[in-house]
């Protein structure tokens, strides 16, 4: 509960997590797979998503380090 207000509060104040922007990135990059024609554009937007997908998980991983006790 406390960390869903905290998110709201970052939400607001336009400064919520690299993570958050990563998912949303990452989101975009998987629909634009899913309606790629050609296997030149599916070949760039899943390399899109696997650097996402990198940065997202790199990201993550450090929020939770600087969050643990």
């Amino acid at each position: 509960m406390a960390t869903q207000v905290a998110v709201r509060i970052m939400a607001d104040a336009g400064a919520l997590p690299e993570a958050f922007e990563f998912k949303k990135l990452l989101a975009g990059a998987k629909l634009a797979y899913r309606s790629a024609e050609t296997t030149e554009e599916k070949r760039l937007a899943m390399a899109l998503i696997a650097k996402l997908d990198q940065r997202y998980n790199i990201a993550v991983d450090a929020r939770r380090r600087f969050m643990a006790p």
